[in-house]
């Protein structure tokens, strides 16, 4: 994915890519009922994967995100562009981290609970959000 910063006083300024890798975490009570597949656990892995993937992977990699009042939206040709998100907001890996979990949170089981979430930029720069620092 690809991201400027709009206004930024160093190279973030200019449209550059990352290699983003998100992760969640989740609570839950594991299954305990004896004789199904499931018992002992708190949610399939696959379904968890599927819910991240389809509505937030599959929808940004490879996309260009851009704040809605970018400067670069002036000088890109949108009909070559298919993968070009603009965001009210400043598309910080923080504030990217935030709008990933507005969108992943509703879906969740009601027996799940999203306790942390984290968005690596890079190996070493990454935002992080844990439920237990809210409120």
């Amino acid at each position: 994915m690809a991201h400027a910063l709009d206004g930024y006083e160093g190279l973030c300024k200019n449209i550059h890519g990352h290699s983003y890798v998100f992760s969640v975490t989740v609570l839950g009570e594991p299954m305990q009922e004896e004789g199904n597949p499931e018992n002992g656990l708190v949610v399939d892995f696959g379904d968890l994967k599927k819910i991240v993937n389809e509505n937030v992977v599959n929808h940004f990699d490879h996309a260009l995100i851009l704040k809605e009042t970018s400067p670069f939206l002036k000088s890109l040709d949108k009909t070559l562009n298919e993968r070009l998100i603009t965001t009210p907001y400043q598309p910080s890996c923080e504030n990217l981290l935030l709008h990933f979990i507005e969108i992943i949170r509703p879906l969740f089981p009601n027996n799940l609970q999203l306790v942390s979430a984290r968005l690596n930029e890079t190996q070493n720069s990454y935002a992080e959000w844990l439920l237990s620092d809210q409120n």
